[in-house]
């Protein structure tokens, strides 16, 4: 879920360009760029919200608006039960798009219905997305989703001793969406980490120096050793944004993961990826950064065992989300700085990932990571 950028924007001094042979100044002209909207949220508010939900649902309920970047979200309380929320899309946001999320929830409720995802709740009419004038004049999409009860890990500060947990919870999602197939999941958006390359003009947000450098170097690396092996890896539907504000625990059980949220970012790609963004979450918790990341592996592998060609890659990949979270979020945060800190929740992190797990040895953490996928297989 990201804005679109329309500006032009400043380069990096010693910057290359993202593509051979394309100008650094015609960089942002790249058509991935249209995913990150400058179209405002809908000017939706809480009274309208639960109009909304009794109109369409025949739902009593009290809004309460969520922290979203891009849509408008509410979460929904009801006398009974645990609650709903209720999200207007971006009108900038494709149709299509909105539909792959939505038939996706739907596919795993009937393929994996023990998974703790939020589930679809169909309009008084049969309707899973309704249509909706905006009272801007634009047109828009809204719909109803079961409330997934727990607490963001995040606010826990205990993501390292769930790093299995979190591992086999990736690949039990990966599983129930293996086979999905939508008309719209192939679409291009920035935070599918195979089109690293084309963040390299992003770069031009951060000062120089040291980090820049370290970017621009991992950014080079994927794209020529990295980049061209992605086709050949397994493909699939994937939840790609496992952070640790998208993951709940159990309030009542502390050490127990309750559910996913935010299916938002869902997309089409090698599934090592889904893997990696995972994994990266997890590269700043404990001294050993190359720890928990080994563990979550080993975990992921019991369920899905990863094919040597996937392992071989993960280190790449997981480094490739972390400069993806820093370019990306930087560059939004200085655009948008009334949302800067929303938006940077995750930059501090990376950050640290960067500092510690991207400056082992590529071949050690390769071979810890080998060694971890055997051990979840045995």
């Amino acid at each position: 879920m990201r804005r679109r950028c329309d500006d032009p924007l400043p380069l990096a001094t010693g910057a290359r360009a993202p593509f051979p042979g394309v100008p650094m100044s015609d960089a942002l002209s790249d058509p991935i760029f249209a995913v990150l909207l400058d179209s405002p949220p809908p000017p939706v508010d809480t009274a309208a919200a639960e109009a909304l939900v009794r109109d369409l649902w025949g739902i009593e309920g009290r809004a309460e608006s969520l922290a979203c970047e891009r849509d408008a979200n509410f979460r929904i309380t009801t006398e009974a039960g645990p609650g709903y929320v209720l999200k207007v899309a971006n009108p900038a946001e494709a149709p299509a798009t909105t539909a792959f999320q939505v038939e996706a929830l739907r596919w795993l409720e009937g393929r994996s219905p023990a998974l703790p995802v939020p589930r679809m709740v169909a309009t008084r009419t049969g309707d899973f997305l309704a249509p909706l004038a905006l009272a801007d004049g634009r047109g828009s999409t809204v719909r109803l989703l079961s409330w997934v009860p727990g607490t963001p890990v995040a606010r826990t500060g205990g993501a390292g001793p769930l790093a299995d947990q979190i591992g086999t919870l990736a690949a039990q999602l990966g599983a129930g969406l293996a086979g999905f197939r939508h008309p719209a999941s192939g679409h291009e958006i920035l935070w599918d980490i195979r089109h690293l390359p084309r963040l390299m003009p992003l770069l031009a947000s951060l000062p120089a120096g040291a980090l820049r450098d370290q970017l621009q170097a991992e950014i080079d690396h994927f794209a020529a050793a990295v980049a061209p092996r992605l086709p050949a890896l397994r493909w699939q539907v994937v939840h790609n944004d496992l952070n640790h504000h998208n993951i709940v625990i159990d309030p009542q059980a502390p050490g127990r993961i309750a559910g996913v949220l935010d299916f938002g970012d869902m997309v089409r790609t090698a599934r090592a990826i889904d893997v990696a963004v995972a994994a990266s979450y997890l590269t700043h918790l404990e001294e050993d950064p190359l720890a928990p990341v080994a563990r979550m592996v080993a975990a992921y592998a019991a369920v899905a065992p990863l094919d040597a060609a996937e392992v071989e890659l993960l280190r790449d990949l997981i480094v490739a989300r972390l400069v993806a979270s820093i370019a990306i979020t930087e560059w939004r945060a200085a655009r948008y700085p009334e949302n800067a800190e929303y938006i940077l929740r995750n930059n501090r992190g990376a950050r640290a990932g960067m500092a510690g797990f991207a400056a082992l040895p590529r071949e050690t953490v390769t071979a810890a990571l080998r060694a971890a996928a055997e051990e979840g297989v045995r």
